[in-house]
């Protein structure tokens, strides 16, 4: 039996205004919730956080990808990290289904309004991508949260430690995260 091929079902005029749109320097566009979403690159405490969470992924065998646009059901994301074995990614276009992808990773703002989309619609949308992990920073709660056993169109499974403990992350990723490295900055 074979697969029916990967069909978005977001709009396709709001995939070409994405695709069309001309992103100054310093900002990046992202379609979630059936909204083109413009926000500004992140700060350099967040980069910091990124790099340490980029540290740990390599120790593990994988790679933290950046920049890279993943389609879902339910819209086309921009993570601040994708953890896929390497190579996963090296032939795709800009915008690429999940294929491969172990982990997705999101740090929030510092204020919660700006952190709203990751814990929701996007933690939603990996979901329903089948993406087995998802590992949620919320700077604004000062917690580290790992989402794990997507089905039907949400994680079914989460672990929250305040940052600064360590965090067990499940398969297929298993390991522990020292959140403490993600808090000497």
């Amino acid at each position: 039996m074979t697969a029916a091929p990967f069909e978005p079902p977001v709009r396709e005029d709001l995939r070409q205004a994405l695709a069309a749109i001309e992103v100054l320097p310093g900002m990046r566009a992202e379609l979630i919730d059936g909204e083109i979403i413009v926000s500004p690159t992140p700060d350099g405490e967040h980069e910091t956080i990124v790099v340490a969470v980029d540290d740990w992924v390599r120790e593990h065998g994988l790679r933290l990808h950046r920049n890279l646009t993943l389609i879902s059901p339910e819209g086309e994301y921009v993570p601040d990290g994708v953890a896929a074995p390497k190579g996963t990614f090296a032939d795709r276009d800009w915008h690429s289904k999940p294929d491969g992808v172990v982990l997705v990773l999101e740090v929030t703002s510092r204020e919660k309004a700006k952190g709203d989309k990751d814990r929701g619609p996007k933690r939603r949308g990996y979901a329903a991508a089948d993406i087995p992990l998802y590992l949620l920073i919320d700077r604004y709660e000062r917690k580290a949260t790992i989402f794990s056993d997507p089905r039907g169109g949400d994680y079914h499974h989460s672990t929250s430690v305040m940052l600064g403990d360590e965090l067990q992350i499940p398969e297929p990723l298993e390991g522990i995260l020292d959140t403490a490295e993600l808090t000497s900055y």
